[in-house]
């Protein structure tokens, strides 16, 4: 089954980041751990940022779906739906090398 989820800034409550995974333990550990290794993005100095300061960003499951492409349509529908606000560097819908990047402008190109 895939899991729609955000993380959520346990400060102001904002979605800073909507995935897509089939294991939601797994991959919010993996989150964690990417931010100590780089800060190569957004997400990942948000997070460390939060670590420092003994905190962790919150993670919610928002939809489920048993079908991967339908699974990567929702997740790009809860990109769009909170896209002043989430760190995503590439529009799920198209995969992580979509051209369709919008990392510094918040825009979709």
């Amino acid at each position: 089954m895939n899991n729609i989820y955000y993380l959520i800034d346990p400060i102001n409550n904002k979605v800073r980041y909507v995935g897509n995974t089939k294991n939601p333990k797994q991959r919010y550990s993996q989150h964690l751990k990417d931010a100590e290794k780089s800060q190569n993005t957004r997400k990942q100095r948000w997070i460390l940022t939060l670590k420092q300061n003994k905190m962790v960003p919150l993670m919610k499951i928002v939809e489920t779906h048993p079908d991967d492409d339908i699974a990567r349509q929702l997740e790009e529908k809860h990109v769009i739906k909170n896209i002043d606000t989430v760190f995503n560097l590439h529009m799920p819908g198209k995969g992580s090398k979509s051209t369709k990047h919008y990392k510094n402008t918040g825009k979709i190109n």
